[in-house]
């Protein structure tokens, strides 16, 4: 009886110790898994937070540049752009930038001198804040001819944000303007009885008033322009739903538009 008890609980504690195998096998499996998974999840972190690593290729973010980079060339210096992603990468409309230019050109006419609110001649009757609204206009229009320029480096750095290199050949609105001025002055001579009758600062208005309904004739869309500028723009990566969108402050939207424009 001895015999057979031992040997009875022998091949029990056998059988045991053998279903046993097959669990003690998965449960160093799952923790092998589960170590994988960690070290793979602190992996991606420190890569995502050292390296701004974000599953998106280098040769994609490239192509991405290029054209984030001419869509805010393109805007900055003319003011216009139609392409969809434009509000993406310059935070704003045709419309608001637009807006923006206007208000900072008539700020400009506004304060280089003392204008009249408002004055009649030659049978016409101008406002001053109506002719300071067309010159602004006037302004714009010009803005968004065809510009001259061409990126010609770019740099990343480890965040995969950018250094832009472009040359651009800026318009001397100061120049194109005098050209205007040079021909309303030879016009007022032609009426200067009724022109020396007026103040200065309804003159300026009369003056202002002219040169904005004879922009467009006057320059035909030939505007002067000055030496070539090689300058360097920011562009700031990020990325949605692993797609790469390259952004411009709007410092660096302004530095743009003052690159494009002779001093």
């Amino acid at each position: 009886m001895p015999e057979e008890t031992n040997t009875k609980r022998s091949r029990l504690a056998r059988n045991l110790s053998e279903q046993s195998k097959p669990t003690n096998r998965k449960v160093k499996i799952l923790t092998v898994c589960s170590v994988l998974v960690m070290l793979l999840v602190v992996s991606l972190t420190v890569a995502r937070v050292v390296f701004n690593f974000d599953g998106i290729s280098q040769e994609t973010r490239v192509k991405t540049l290029q054209k984030d980079a001419a869509i805010a060339l393109q805007f900055g210096l003319t003011g216009h752009s139609d392409d969809k992603r434009t509000k993406q990468v310059v935070h704003l409309t045709n419309t608001a930038w637009q807006t923006e230019i206007a208000t900072s050109v008539g700020k400009a006419w506004k304060s280089s001198a003392k204008v009249a609110d408002s004055v009649t001649f030659d049978g016409h009757k101008y406002q001053k804040k109506q002719v300071i609204s067309d010159l602004s206009q006037r302004y714009i229009k010009t803005l968004q001819r065809d510009r001259n320029y061409k990126i010609t480096k770019i740099r990343y750095d480890r965040y995969h944000n950018a250094k832009v290199q472009y040359q651009v050949t800026p318009i001397d609105l100061p120049a194109g303007q005098k050209k205007v001025q040079r021909y309303v002055e030879k016009q007022l001579q032609k009426k200067s009885s009724e022109a020396s009758k007026l103040s200065a600062e309804q003159l300026r208005l009369v003056e202002y008033a002219m040169i904005a309904e004879n922009w467009q004739s006057v320059l035909k869309d030939d505007m002067p322009t000055s030496a070539t500028r090689n300058m360097t723009i920011t562009m700031l990566y990020t990325h949605e739903n692993f797609k790469p969108i390259y952004q411009v402050s709007k410092q660096t939207l302004n530095n743009i538009l003052n690159s494009g424009l002779s001093e």
